[in-house]
């Protein structure tokens, strides 16, 4: 009996210890998951909002920060233009070189094909002269006839009936002119064409619009000479929005617009320029005025043919948040507001400004703005199905719950004499698995034999050693995500730099402090210093005094930046720097970008031309004045030489007829050089041999240089036979020996060398005479320039001429020390003719 008793205390006690505190926790559990699932659905919703709300408006300013770059493109190209020599072949090259990608749909509705074309960045080019009449146009990569070349300084006749793009680039020559998106406005009944919806709508017509970019081109005395126009293809700012869902495929060859998954772009009036539904995007009509936006004014019928163009400062009935968005985006403001479009669709819209302020765009400081839109339903979907998954695991929990207690209320008389073995079993298998887990075996689990609480328990161990090995995987998955990334962006910023290694101008970086932060190549070449990186601008350029105040000038107003030309002494000879400054960020906030081109080389070709057209020039007038004055001088001649033979003169007055018909004679001598150097006899090139050309030339000027008492050393070499004019090069090395012999009229020394490689033949002469003065060198090469009181001055013009046809090259070297030496040298592989 006693033992009974006992009994029935220990299982009264062991009722009570085992079942009021499983109850009472139970109730506290229940009500604390309660309050956890209502606090988790309100933070996931939260979270989820704000994730997604960020996803959007970060892809909102990077698709407006690449539409930036693609105008800032365009206007380096336009400048690039503007200061180039423009012809046929340049703009078709340039034409073709300027290129993007266009992702469109083609065949039919159900099975359309998808295609990604290379299709060029500007749908023409126009060079146009000083009155407004089109020289030159570009379209699709033809030529446009000059039967249909326009004049556009009358608006009437430009394509859309009404651009004023010539009279503004004329009336401001010094400024870059870029227009606002224009286009033949596109009907609702155009682009469906029969079909339901716009993504549907594959044989409707496209818009086709440009944006205009041009600049004044100047003559060389600066005067405004006409204008280049580059015409921005619209489908290329298409490609910007067209293709993103902000759905769940993220991307699509043309967005779902009843969805309200899309995007669009408006311009900085408010005028939407890319949108899925073309009759929403700015244009004029048939005679080129631009049709007024939707608003609440709009009539019926143009609402139903869909001639309602929107403007987001009129579209305040549609949606308040509209209006709000344009606003927002001209003050420089990225965000994201709730939205109701057209056909009713409720969503989330994210904005982010085109920071962009050339030409009309300066404003506001913007081209315009970006939206990408989030239908209201699916945005917060990630909350719903959170909410359900806690609840559903909450009803589970309580189900669990409910069927334990019961249990345990029932066997737990039955069970209380086994409650030390059964409570210790589980516990030892609990503590291994515990160890193991501390162990690093994640894989480790208890083998769960009760339903009461010793066995929920196990099952919580095991569900948590679970959670733990997904969280690990998830965590090492993320690990090999997050390398990935980090090996993409090293690979996009190794990209980055390459590209800036293999410009060809130094581009150097400053922060708002003046500090340099980064260098390119070119940049280190020119400034050879290894630690430039961190020092003070004002170190760097020190030897470059304009760009160093240029800085100091943009750093203290940021404002100047832009383009110039600095020329600069190195190493004795003049160098010429493109120099411009540009900002990072707006105004400059984030410091400024330095660039220098070296432009000497392309001075000194140009250089070259201009003296090239004057020696042409020259050569036909004096050819022209030749011919004038032979026939005159013919007459006088034959009526002096019959005064000198009549009877009746003085010694005297015969003497002054003979030296009147010598200087006439040397006049005769002086036009026949004119009419040869005007009127070269054609070159004639064919196989022979140098070095006896040049025995037989210096066996005729031996005499000569012995009576002036000049010694001829001669070291001439075997050369191989070549394609070269025998006549003139043997008149070639007459000039320069005689030139030569005429330095030395006191006597001295002429050394004639030769030598000769794979691919040409050097002729060398050298004299000790007193040399050619430093202002006279770069002229001796000038037609009538001569040093002596007689000749013609043209003996070394014609040598030079002579060279120049053989593709050769003629140099003088002098000094008064060392005297002159005549440097040619021939090419081994001319034709022969």
């Amino acid at each position: 009996m006693p033992r009974r008793t006992i009994f029935k205390k220990i299982l009264i006690i062991t009722l009570m210890l085992s079942l009021l505190p499983l109850v009472a926790s139970s109730l506290i559990l229940l009500l604390n998951l309660e309050s956890t699932s209502s606090r988790l659905t309100s933070e996931i919703g939260d979270k989820a909002d704000i994730q997604a709300l960020e996803s959007l408006q970060m892809r909102a300013s990077q698709v407006a920060e690449n539409m930036a770059a693609l105008l800032r493109s365009c206007e380096n190209d336009l400048i690039f233009l503007s200061r180039s020599q423009l012809d046929t072949s340049t703009l078709l090259n340039f034409y073709g070189s300027r290129k993007g990608e266009i992702w469109y749909r083609t065949g039919g509705i159900p099975s359309p094909i998808e295609v990604r074309d290379q299709l060029p960045l500007y749908r023409n080019i126009a060079l146009i002269d000083r009155n407004g009449r089109e020289k030159l146009v570009i379209t699709d990569g033809t030529i446009t006839p000059s039967t249909e070349l326009r004049n556009v300084s009358n608006r009437s006749e430009t394509e859309f009936l009404n651009e004023d793009y010539f009279e503004r680039v004329r009336k401001q020559p010094g400024k870059i002119y870029i227009s606002h998106l224009t286009g033949f406005h596109i009907s609702k009944n155009d682009q469906l064409n029969g079909a339901a919806e716009p993504e549907d709508a594959l044989d409707g017509k496209l818009y086709k619009g440009v944006i205009r970019f041009a600049a004044a081109l100047f003559d060389n005395h600066g005067n405004f000479n006409g204008a280049i126009v580059l015409s921005l293809d619209h489908r290329h700012l298409m490609e910007f929005t067209q293709h993103i869902d902000s759905g769940h495929n993220f991307s699509t060859v043309f967005p779902s617009y009843k969805s309200g998954n899309y995007a669009f772009m408006f311009d900085d009036e408010g005028w939407i320029i890319t949108h899925p539904k073309y009759w929403d995007i700015r244009g004029v009509d048939h005679l080129g005025r631009l049709i007024p936006p939707y608003s609440e004014s709009s009539g019926k019928s143009d609402i139903e043919n869909g001639r309602i163009p929107f403007n987001l400062d009129y579209a305040g009935f549609i949606h308040p948040n509209y209006p709000f968005v344009a606003n927002q985006v001209r003050k420089h403001q990225s965000g994201f507001v709730d939205t109701t479009n057209v056909g009713g669709a409720k969503k989330i819209m994210a904005y982010a400004p085109i920071l962009y302020s050339s030409g009309d765009y300066e404003r506001y400081g913007i081209f315009g703005g970006i939206t990408i839109g989030f239908q209201l339903d699916e945005f917060q979907n990630t909350a719903r199905k959170g909410s359900r998954l806690i609840n559903q695991q909450l009803g589970e929990h309580r189900q669990q719950s409910g069927v334990i207690l019961l249990i345990t209320s029932i066997l737990a008389a039955i069970a209380a004499w086994a409650l030390s073995g059964g409570i210790t079993k589980p516990l030892l298998q609990l503590t291994e698995g515990a160890k193991k887990l501390a162990e690093g075996d994640i894989s480790s689990r208890v083998t769960v034999t009760s339903t009461d609480e010793i066995g929920d328990l196990g099952k919580t161990f095991n569900f948590m050693a679970e959670e733990l090995e997904n969280r690990k995987n998830s965590l090492l998955a993320t690990l090999d995500e997050l390398q990935r990334s980090r090996i993409d962006i090293l690979n996009e910023r190794n990209f980055k730099a390459s590209v800036l290694e293999s410009i060809t101008s130094a581009i150097v970086t400053i922060s708002p402090t003046g500090v340099l932060t980064s260098i390119n190549g070119v940049g280190q070449i020119l400034f050879p210093y290894s630690t430039w990186i961190g020092r003070d601008y004002i170190e760097v350029f020190e030897d470059w005094p304009d760009v160093k105040d240029r800085i100091a000038e943009v750093l203290d107003k940021n404002s100047g930046f832009g383009r110039n030309s600095i020329i600069r002494r190195i190493d004795g000879e003049t160098a010429y720097f493109d120099f411009g400054l540009f900002p990072i960020g707006s105004n400059g906030e984030m410091g400024i970008t330095v660039t220098l081109r070296n432009e000497t080389e392309r001075e000194r070709l140009r250089d070259e031309t201009v003296r090239l057209d004057r020696l042409a020039s020259l050569g036909k007038l004096s050819a022209g004045i030749a011919h004038e004055v032979r026939n005159p001088l013919t007459g006088i001649s034959l009526l002096l030489d019959d005064l000198h033979d009549r009877p009746g003169f003085s010694s005297e007055d015969k003497e002054m007829l003979a030296r009147a018909l010598s200087e006439i004679e040397r006049v005769e001598r002086l036009i026949s050089a004119l009419l040869n150097y005007s009127s070269p006899v054609r070159t004639s090139f064919r196989m022979g041999d140098l070095t006896i050309i040049l025995s037989d030339i210096l066996l005729l000027m031996k005499r000569q240089a012995e009576k002036q008492g000049v010694q001829l050393n001669i070291e001439l070499i075997d050369l191989p036979e070549f394609i070269f004019d025998p006549e003139k090069i043997r008149q070639a090395v007459i000039n320069i020996l005689k030139n030569a012999l005429e330095m030395l009229d006191s006597g001295g020394i002429i050394t004639i060398t030769t030598d000769f490689n794979d691919t040409s033949v050097t002729l060398a002469v050298h004299d000790n005479g007193p040399g050619i003065d430093t202002e006279s060198l770069p002229l001796i090469f000038e037609p009538f320039f001569t040093r002596k009181g007689a000749g013609t001055g043209l003996g070394l013009s014609i040598t030079q001429r002579i060279i120049e046809e053989h593709h050769g090259t003629l140099t003088a070297v002098s000094d008064s020390y060392n005297g002159t030496t005549f440097r040619i040298t021939l090419l081994r592989n001319i034709r022969e003719t």
